[in-house]
């Protein structure tokens, strides 16, 4: 992640994936209408479900997890994607165990699907909610090299590859996929490279993908400069939608500050997006907002300190009141701090944010509720302290996060455990 947290990572030898020093970096979670929803478990009834990935090299997983009505979680299954997860050597150093990256796992708006991306395969699988538990439907390719992150539109997916080399010199591009009733995946005909180029070291490469809400652009961040000293600074692509699915050429946006990562929309098509700044970990991170408009078009119009150091993910919430922002950590406090946004797309930052627990040596991906009611945190397992778990929070009137609780140890989430959503 940045050259603190490889620092600090590689003076433990405590942290070993495959003999390979691990690093920090960020995971994800997803929360998706669970099969059995209506059932009861001690006493509560179940109201969704929570998804991760392992994302382990040996065969991905994806982990599923009750929700239940007060907000904890409780391991259900896991089941094999097919595919294999990947370590990487960017963000959080050599052979990081996790996928630097948001979106990972996403669940469409019924709950009927979840879809997840296989770095170690180049490939993203499909998954069908029965109700039996969640099946595997089809592995398809994801038309470049090492999927990290997802975008998902009515019957449209379009994956983020961070390691292709294009022809045109830039790094990673686009594919897309369209989902058929029963879940099946098959190419819309549709690749685009991204707008930049990548310094040696791949610290440059993209982070995210997702589209505006009303489908018609597709946006991608990139770290551009990366964590070397050199390079053009970050980037905010955007892609046009076509009719037919098909993405149109990547335009490159400045972003407002150094190292845009990952990033939300509200329901007014207004981008929120996380900005490291600052790769030493020395200094706060900012989040900003932007306007997007349906041509395409990125336009600043607010930016604000994030509260912590290393932010990477957003999450708004479904009344786009509030966007919530976590600060990795890496060794240090990792808050998820708060903003109030405005109808105009302005950032204000609001007080009393919610801090890491204790023993949490890092924080990574977030996912709201379907009904925004609760807050869920994932917080791996790369450094001293607790086995990676997710965090439990329910959300005040104003926006605020009262902690529940934690899922527990035998959840068995692994050290790469990479995407989160919630339903």
């Amino acid at each position: 992640m940045v050259t603190q947290l490889r620092s600090q990572l590689a003076a433990r030898s405590w942290l070993v994936v495959a003999g390979v020093a691990a690093g920090l970096c960020f995971m994800g979670l997803w929360v998706l209408a669970a099969p059995g929803a209506g059932a009861s478990t001690s006493g509560k009834r179940v109201v969704g479900a929570v998804y991760t990935q392992t994302n382990s090299p040996a065969g991905n997983s994806v982990v599923v997890f009750n929700r239940f009505g007060d907000g904890t979680l409780k391991k259900r299954q896991s089941v094999g994607t097919g595919g294999k997860g990947s370590t990487q050597s960017v963000g959080c150093g050599p052979g990081c165990p996790l996928l630097d990256s948001q979106n990972a796992v996403v669940v469409s708006k019924n709950g009927k699907f979840v879809f997840a991306v296989n770095a170690g395969s180049d490939t993203v699988t499909s998954f069908r909610k029965t109700a039996s538990g969640l099946k595997r439907v089809s592995q398809v390719s994801s038309g470049g090299n090492m999927p990290e992150s997802l975008a998902l539109h009515g019957n449209l997916l379009y994956v983020l590859n961070v390691s292709t080399t294009n022809p045109n010199a830039t790094t990673g591009n686009i594919y897309g996929l369209r989902i058929a009733s029963n879940g099946k995946l098959s190419p819309v005909g549709s690749s685009r490279t991204l707008a930049n180029l990548a310094p040696p070291d791949r610290s440059a490469d993209p982070r995210a993908i997702d589209f505006k809400p009303n489908g018609k652009v597709i946006v991608v961040t990139e770290l551009a400069a990366g964590f070397a000293s050199t390079g053009p600074p970050g980037r905010i692509d955007t892609f046009v939608v076509g009719s037919n699915g098909k993405a149109g050429p990547a335009v490159a946006h400045p972003a407002s500050d150094a190292l845009p990562f990952g990033f939300a929309f509200d329901n007014r098509g207004h981008l929120v997006v996380s900005q490291i700044r600052s790769p030493a970990g020395n200094v706060d991170g900012s989040v900003s907002s932007y306007k997007v408009t349906d041509s395409g078009g990125v336009t600043s119009i607010s930016t604000k300190p994030s509260g912590g150091i290393l932010p990477c993910w957003v999450v708004v919430s479904k009344d786009s009141r509030y966007a919530y922002v976590v600060n990795t950590g890496a060794g240090h406090p990792a808050p998820v701090t708060r903003f109030r946004l405005g109808s105009g797309g302005a950032l204000t930052a609001l007080t009393k944010p919610a801090a890491s627990r204790k023993g949490e040596f890092v924080r990574t991906d977030a996912a709201l509720s379907r009904d925004s009611k609760f807050l869920y945190v994932l917080s791996p397992k790369l450094g001293p302290g607790s086995a990676s778990h997710i965090d439990e929070y329910r959300r005040t009137a104003n926006g605020g996060l009262k902690f529940v609780g934690s899922t527990q140890p035998g959840a068995n989430l692994g050290i790469g455990a990479t995407g989160l959503a919630a339903s």
